[in-house]
């Protein structure tokens, strides 16, 4: 005999089912609709700045695609794979694109931002980003700009210990984390035997770090030199400060 417990149970299955199916309706309806509401967004860099600007990244997603981004459907975009296809960029240091509660494509991309800038005689200069990895020169950063005998930028130079880009990177980050290196550096010079240079921004010619070997040991007595040793001796009083060995700061004027 079919009671009221039946019923209500049948109900709630049909129920159920009904909101399933009319779910599945209105997702495969969106999802065979075209993309017509986009937001791009783009982190900022220095004084707002872009390396990379809507117009490029929308360029690069139509040629992973093969047409505008505008007229694809939902369910022919393969997220990871655009994802995967601005990170490839030499600019954009990540990408997340997802689908908002209000059904707006969200584009989201971080930008790699540089630290500093590899001067090459005969060949185009370009920027480093904090994880060492190359960046184009499209706009003009204020960072510190490095000299000298520079070791070609391959992909794999960090794992090799002979590429003096590493020690670069290693100075060039200490350089950015730093309040007091950050607005004294203007120039890093590398030396034939690998050895670094601060040019400084004001005050004295150079700085001589030697090799990255004890680096915050060396960055230790620069700041207590200047904490310290500049109220006692004055700002010009040597044209280079000599860090290279083990606790020990040498002062050298230029007729010495």
């Amino acid at each position: 005999m079919f009671n009221a417990v039946d019923f209500w149970k049948v109900f709630r299955m049909a129920l159920a089912a009904g909101l399933t199916a009319f779910l599945l309706i209105n997702i495969s309806r969106r999802l065979n609709q075209p993309v017509d509401n986009i937001t791009i967004v783009i982190s900022k860099l220095e004084d707002g700045k872009e390396l990379i600007d809507e117009k490029e990244i929308r360029d690069l997603l139509k040629f992973e695609l093969g047409y505008a981004l505008e007229i694809a459907a939902l369910k022919e975009l393969k997220i990871e794979q655009l994802e995967m296809s601005l990170i490839k960029n030499s600019r954009i240091d990540d990408a997340d694109i997802y689908l908002d509660k209000n059904g707006i494509l969200v584009i989201s991309v971080a930008q790699k931002k540089p630290i500093v800038r590899i001067d090459q005689t005969n060949a185009d200069d370009y920027y480093l980003d904090y994880k060492g990895t190359q960046i184009p020169v499209t706009e003009t950063f204020r960072v510190p700009v490095v000299t000298g005998h520079v070791d070609g930028y391959q992909e794999a130079y960090k794992e090799k210990e002979d590429n003096n880009l590493n020690a670069v990177l290693e100075l060039a980050r200490k350089v950015h984390d730093d309040i007091f290196l950050s607005a004294l550096v203007e120039q890093i010079h590398i030396d034939s035997k690998d050895e670094l240079t601060i040019v400084p921004k004001v005050g004295r010619d150079k700085i001589l770090i030697g090799e990255v070997e004890d680096l915050d040991e060396k960055i230790y007595k620069l700041k207590i030199y200047y904490e310290k040793g500049i109220k006692n001796i004055g700002l010009e009083k040597f044209d280079e400060l000599d860090l290279k060995y083990k606790g020990q700061i040498i002062g050298r004027q230029k007729d010495t």
